[in-house]
């Protein structure tokens, strides 16, 4: 409907031209684009460092193998942390936060907050990295969070700002990065038998 419009505006204006007098009517077009961001449906294994292998991530879950984690006594297995880095494709064009939350608060097993024998521990550390990537790779695109920690159950991480302004784009149609490391310092009490997992959830809210 719109280019008939324009067509016959065209043509009057020609024939008004060339009478003795004219008129104007401004003509306004307007259109809006909704606020929009979206998560990826799918990730895959990107990177993999301190003895991590891409192959240990399928579907939705990182599964640790027993060797990286305690040794056959029992005793946390020490060094640099092992991560993975996961990616997918995420889409996004106004302002937004992204924020992380942690179900059980570490790599944890049985019930988070029970009770732990003396000199044994049922917890391990994980760090939490979560990020727009800037070209393929691991660079940092705009607002990030950073090194989120979690030490209790339901715990969230800070909400990092992305702020779209002068300077500073959008996503758009970018790879979302989510990176997840075991920290294995030394001195940690030898680990209870069982089965050590968490959920992290990804929440990006766009701004008002």
């Amino acid at each position: 409907m719109l280019k008939p419009l324009l067509t016959s505006v065209v043509a009057l204006a020609a024939l008004v031209s060339a009478g003795a007098a004219s008129a104007a009517d401004p003509i306004t077009v307007a259109g809006s684009a909704e606020k929009f961001c979206s998560l990826p449906d799918t990730w895959s294994a990107s990177a993999a460092s301190g003895g991590a292998a891409a192959g240990q991530f399928t579907g939705m879950t990182w599964t640790i193998p027993e060797a990286l984690l305690s040794d056959a006594q029992g005793q946390p297995v020490v060094g640099s942390d092992f991560g993975m880095r996961i990616v997918g494709v995420g889409h996004c064009n106004a302002s937004h936060t992204i924020q992380l939350t942690s179900a059980r608060g570490g790599l944890v097993t049985g019930v988070p907050g029970a009770a732990t024998p003396d000199n044994f521990s049922r917890r391990r550390n994980i760090r939490y990295d979560a990020y727009w990537s800037l070209s393929g790779g691991s660079a940092v695109f705009g607002a990030n969070v950073n090194n989120f920690n979690p030490t209790s159950p339901g715990q969230s991480s800070n909400a990092a700002n992305f702020q779209v302004g002068v300077g500073q784009a959008p996503p758009g149609e970018r790879e979302f990065h989510l990176r997840v490391g075991l920290q294995r310092p030394a001195g940690a009490a030898p680990l209870l038998a069982g089965a050590y997992s968490d959920n992290v959830t990804i929440t990006i809210t766009l701004a008002p």
